[in-house]
């Protein structure tokens, strides 16, 4: 529910599970249209009408979990606890502030959290929520966003440029009387090596990789608007498609990214709407290729090893799941898997 000087806006799930409070008495409105909300301000006609959209963002691992982020679209940017951001994305947590400057600000209080689940049977109810964590300059937050088979992605705080990225923390020793494999460390070490030479507008970018015993803490830049899948299904979209112009833009940006990494001679080998990511919620975003767990390097050889993600992997690799001898190459795999995301936008 967000509250105004005009009353309460009631709204269906999961916008009604955040609540947004005025800290003065500056006058101001709150509309709301179509799915983003707009916050304007009545107090500075001479500038930009419109200074900052609420969207909210769905996990992938749980439909039922929101995130919401607040997006700045003014001139002269936004506060936000006390630090200025400007045409930029980011998610809002309890209690966090944030201001239009020389005019009103704002508190956001999170009316509604999912219960977290239990780790261990013998956890207590409800289980203990997590402290925060400082490796370097990155105070790791508790605020999960993700979490995959190997690896799960949490919010942080970049503590010397107070922006917010995300950490994906892998643990290569998943029981503590187990030593870590060597095998695994060198693979998660190669996959963050890559990742750390990749630099184009459309890859997930690593900001720096800090190790820590058995964990592995991977900061990237963070992508506030969910993945592609979600943005497609969930959109509003009329059955489950992207308008022409849209799709056309954000396939163009894909095509982009594929090419900046084949001229590398890597192949993803998992491309799918899963693994794309908007850098911010709208129609029109831009997007980024991520997770590069499966990636190869000196993709123009032929590989035995077939992985991917089945209904977006090319026939030559489906034969090769089927047949340990056959062989397959991953820059044309990737192509295949580039069409398969464009039949479903």
């Amino acid at each position: 529910m967000f509250l105004c000087d005009q009353g309460p806006y009631r709204l269906n799930h999961p916008l009604q599970n955040i609540r947004v409070t005025r800290s003065n008495n500056s006058i101001s409105r709150v509309v709301f249209p179509n799915q983003s909300q707009y916050l304007a301000s009545h107090q500075a006609p001479a500038r930009c009408s419109s200074h900052a959209r609420f969207d909210f963002s769905l996990s992938v691992s749980d439909s039922a979990a929101a995130f919401p982020s607040l997006q700045d679209v003014s001139t002269n940017g936004i506060l936000l606890n006390g630090h200025k951001i400007r045409k930029s994305s980011v998610f809002l947590l309890e209690g966090d502030v944030f201001e239009i400057p020389a005019s009103q600000s704002f508190t956001c209080h999170i009316l509604k959290v999912p219960l977290r689940p239990k780790a261990h049977l013998f956890d207590p109810t409800p289980p203990v929520k997590p402290a925060h964590k400082v490796v370097g300059k990155y105070k790791i937050q508790s605020h999960c966003l993700g979490t995959g088979s190997f690896a799960s992605v949490f919010l942080a705080i970049d503590s010397e440029n107070y922006r917010q990225v995300a950490c994906k923390t892998l643990n290569i020793r998943p029981h503590p009387k187990q030593s870590a494999p060597e095998a695994e460390k060198k693979k998660v070490l190669k996959e963050a090596n890559l990742l750390k030479s990749l630099c184009h507008p459309n890859i997930n970018k690593v900001l720096e990789v800090a190790y820590e015993d058995s964990w592995i803490h991977i900061f990237l830049d963070l992508a506030t608007g969910g993945d592609l899948f979600t943005y497609i299904t969930t959109g509003g979209h009329k059955d489950f498609r992207l308008l022409e112009g849209e799709a056309k833009w954000i396939t163009y940006q894909l095509m982009k990214g594929l090419d900046y990494l084949h001229d590398l001679n890597v192949s993803h080998r998992d491309l799918k709407p899963e693994n794309v990511l908007l850098c911010a919620p709208g129609p029109y975003p831009r997007v980024i290729i991520a997770d590069f767990g499966l990636a190869r390097q000196k993709a123009w050889q032929a590989t035995l090893n077939a992985v991917g993600t089945v209904p977006y992997m090319s026939p030559e690799a489906i034969l090769a799941l089927a047949n340990p001898k056959s062989k397959y190459v991953g820059m044309p795999a990737d192509c295949w898997s580039l069409g398969c995301c464009k039949h479903l936008c």
